[in-house]
């Protein structure tokens, strides 16, 4: 816009000044056309005889067509001689005598031209004479030239416009798009982005600028991932330290309870089955009160085991260290449960990795554990199926695992599997201990017991034990 404006005003000076120059030429040629009639006039001066130089040359500016009108007065003001209807003096032919100097005024419609001119003799003003010329041809050049500036004004605006929209575009406009889908790309996420765009020294500065952004912009971020990273990995820990406070607080808990429970229930249970055996002794001729009595011994045994149960998770057994071999321990297992019937309706599969390195650990708890853990499969599958018992290497771990595609559980429920009493049997039917003294186990021997288990998909439990960094033997 400022520079359609200074065009436009550049465009307007210059039709000013052509049309002032037009002007003063006319008046030129009037005062010149003026000065030959004076000149030419009788003195002292008088209207121009006929026939006589002066009145031939009036004669003939009569018939060009620029030429309106002649008028001679004396110092008076009296006139002398007049052309067509130029006949009455006016203020400026007065004021042109009085000053001795000559004058052009252009008429009020711009249409005529007035030169005034003093006719002076031996230095003093015996007259003046007015001439009235048109000026109707310079006004048509005034119009034709005002259409040119107009024409050549659009043109070159045109032109402005093009060029400078083609510059603006090529330096502006497109390295600025390319910033704004830079800017986008950015807010999308991809902090990979690196923008070169030429132009102008300002936009090269800015796109400097703007790399420079985003190179401190990937900084930060990785600086964020690192400190979240670092805040997940604690928050992390803080949990699992919380969790594990909670439950060995649950568990000593538990173990104080148990080992009281068990104390004030072991002795009077202990009497509860020394009579029973009396009075079996005694009633053995009578079937019915028989009964009764192996009714009593039974449960009486069930409370016993319960009540031992509580002791092992109580006071676990001291730990006696040996290396143990992962296939060795699994099969003895197998073996020592097949020989009970435990076994029966299940196919049993071991899977251990070649030369397994063997672990650091009481071989009598993990046998107690395992078989806790594959009594709790069997117990899953009351209409038989397949057990997996594998074992492989993970880093400096050694992998034990327990699978079976029996009943499995909720996920709601997994959280709650090695707590003491939990379980989903049928009331009579378990403890809620086999699982809770097998993850004490774990922790004793430097390791963890973990469960995966999916409802109708069976269930997978995982124990984790250091290795010893021995190989299997052969």
């Amino acid at each position: 816009m400022l520079l359609v404006l200074t065009w436009l005003l550049l465009s307007l000076i210059s039709f000013r000044t052509a049309e002032k120059d037009l002007l003063d030429q006319s008046g030129d040629e009037a005062r010149l056309l003026l000065s030959s009639i004076v000149l030419l006039l009788p003195r002292p001066i008088a209207p121009p005889e006929p026939g006589s130089p002066a009145s031939k040359y009036i004669d003939h500016l009569r018939n060009h067509r620029r030429f309106e009108g002649l008028l001679m007065v004396d110092h008076l003001g009296r006139r002398l001689y007049a052309v067509s209807d130029d006949t009455v003096a006016d203020a400026t032919l007065t004021e042109v005598m009085r000053s001795g100097r000559g004058a052009f005024q252009v008429a009020a419609d711009g249409g005529s031209g007035i030169c005034y001119l003093p006719v002076i003799e031996q230095g003093k003003v015996t007259g003046a004479a007015r001439l009235t010329v048109s000026l109707l041809a310079a006004q048509e050049r005034l119009r034709t030239s005002r259409h040119l500036f107009i024409a050549y004004f659009a043109l070159d605006f045109l032109l402005l416009l093009a060029l400078g929209s083609y510059l603006l575009s090529r330096t502006v406009v497109q390295p600025i798009r390319r910033l704004v889908g830079a800017t986008r790309r950015i807010a999308a996420g991809d902090l990979g982005v690196s923008v070169q765009v030429p132009g102008s020294t300002e936009v090269a500065e800015l796109s400097d600028a703007f790399n420079g952004m985003m190179v401190a912009l990937r900084e930060k971020r990785v600086e964020v991932e690192e400190k979240v990273a670092a805040l997940t990995w604690a928050n992390k820990e803080l949990v699992e330290a919380r969790t594990e406070a909670v439950r060995s607080e649950k568990m000593a808990s538990v173990g104080l309870l148990a080992a009281g429970m068990a104390h004030e229930i072991g002795t009077p249970l202990a009497a509860i089955m020394g009579y029973s055996a009396i009075l079996a002794e005694e009633l053995t001729g009578d079937p019915e009160k028989s009964d009764y009595l192996r009714r009593i011994d039974e449960e009486s045994r069930r409370i016993d085991r319960i009540v031992r149960g509580l002791l092992d998770y109580a006071r676990p057994k001291r730990v006696h260290w040996e290396e143990v071999e992962i296939r060795a321990l699994l099969e003895k297992v197998v073996e020592l449960l097949a020989d009970q019937g435990v076994l029966k309706h299940l196919e049993v599969s071991i899977e251990v990795e070649p030369g397994l390195a063997t672990v650091h650990a009481d071989p009598h708890q993990l046998e107690q554990l395992l078989i806790n853990l594959i009594v709790n499969a069997r117990d899953a599958m009351p209409k038989g199926g397949k057990l997996w018992l594998k074992g492989n290497r993970s880093g400096t771990e050694v992998v034990i695992e327990v699978v079976d595609n029996g009943e499995g559980m909720p996920p709601e429920l997994l959280s709650k599997v090695f707590d003491p009493f939990f379980t989903t049997k049928e009331p009579g039917k378990g403890t809620g201990l086999g699982l809770a003294i097998a993850a004490r186990i774990a922790e004793s021997c430097g390791g963890r017991l973990d469960v995966q288990s999916e409802l109708g998909k069976g269930s997978r439990f995982t124990l984790t034990l250091p290795a010893s960094g021995q190989g299997a033997r052969g």
